[in-house]
This record gives structure tokens, sequence and C-alpha cells, in this order.
């Protein structure tokens, strides 16, 4: 009988995860990963083959809902879609800041891989992304029903208010385009204002000639 593995396959994965995320795709090492696992690279390659075939395997993994996405789906429709979406969206940004975001920025920022690997399967049918979407889709067709949400579309509702959160998590946490991130209750304060009130001070606008 062969000698058992050290390390399971899980292990590994979750280990690279956490050392790609550190240090990026280039400066990670094969040795690095291995040594924090306390075995050779060669262990390790005995699971995947290169490092690129571990990064993707490791970066690529199952993302679950979060629990504020089936709080959604579940609300009464009747509840004031004010505070719905506030508790949702504090809920969710976090969320997409730990789980999704830190994956995308490692690989916006490495250099030698053309491959670009989502967290979850893209065109997996019950993706996570798309999963949501419908959960909340159903929400404001639902609330538009009780005649809490005045929206013509729906879905085309969902987008936008979930695009408003990504644009959040995107500018702060892939982009970085600021030192110090705008403060995540300032930011729904301001989008929950947007959508109850509007931006817009007339209905119609200067004429385009």
């Amino acid at each position: 009988m062969g000698r058992p593995p050290r390390i399971r396959r899980e292990q590994i994965l979750q280990t690279a995860r956490r050392v790609f995320a550190l240090k990026g795709f280039d400066s990670a090492t094969l040795a690095d990963i291995a040594g924090e696992l306390g075995v050779t690279p060669a262990a390790v390659l005995r699971y995947f083959p290169t490092k690129q075939a571990l990064f993707e395997a490791a970066m690529r993994t199952s993302v679950a809902l979060p629990q504020c996405m089936f709080d959604l789906r579940d609300v009464d429709p009747r509840t004031d879609p004010r505070i719905v979406l506030r508790r949702f969206a504090e809920q969710w940004i976090p969320f997409a800041s730990n789980t999704i975001a830190q994956n995308i920025a490692v690989q916006l920022h490495q250099r030698s891989n053309k491959t670009f690997v989502l967290p979850f399967e893209p065109g997996a049918k019950d993706s996570p992304p798309r999963q949501g979407l419908r959960i909340v889709t159903g929400y404001f067709r639902r609330a538009k029903a009780a005649g809490m949400i005045r929206v013509a579309n729906p879905r085309a509702a969902a987008l936008m208010f979930m695009s408003g959160l990504v644009g959040y998590v995107f500018i702060h946490q892939v982009a970085q385009v600021s030192a110090r991130p705008y403060p995540i209750s300032g930011y729904i304060d301001a989008l929950i204002t947007l959508w109850s009130r509007g931006a817009f001070t007339t209905d119609g606008g200067p004429r385009v000639r």
C-alpha cells in the first residue's frame, strides 16, 4: 500500500486562495503555497500540473448566496421598500467585497494570465449572480404588484439597483479610486434617496438639436 497523502486537495485550494489574494498571481510561487502547507512544491503538483491550473481552481470556487438574498425572497412585499432595500444593501455590499471583489481584483492586477477567472461558473444556468438577479427581480415584481414601488419594468429596475451596489464594490475594491472608501452607510443613504425622490427637478430637460 502506498503512503497516504499528507495534504488534501481542498487544503491546497484554501491555502492557494489566501496566498494568491495576498501576493497576486505573478508574485506568488508554488514554493510559497507549499511552504504554508508544510510540503514540497512537488506534492502540490501531484494535484495541479501548473501554477495557472492551481490559480484557476482556487479562484473558481462555489460562492453561496448570502442570507440577505433569501430574506429578500421571503419579505412581505407590502413592507416599506426603503427599509427592505436598505437592509439588503447593508448586508450585500460586505458580502460582495469579501467574496467576489477580492478574486476579481487579484486577476485584474496580474499581467501574465490572459484568462479571466470568476469565482463561479459564469455560463451555469444557476450561477450565484443569475440566482440573485432572479430573486431581486422577483422582489421588485411583488412590490410593484403590492403598489409599493412604481417601476415600468421590474427586471430593469432590479438591474439598475444591483448595478448601484456592484458599482460601489468595483470602485473601492477593484479600481481603488480612493485611499479611504466612502462610508457604506452614506452611499446607501444617497442611493435610497435617489430611488425615493428622484434626482431630476423637472420632467423634461433641454432639447438636444
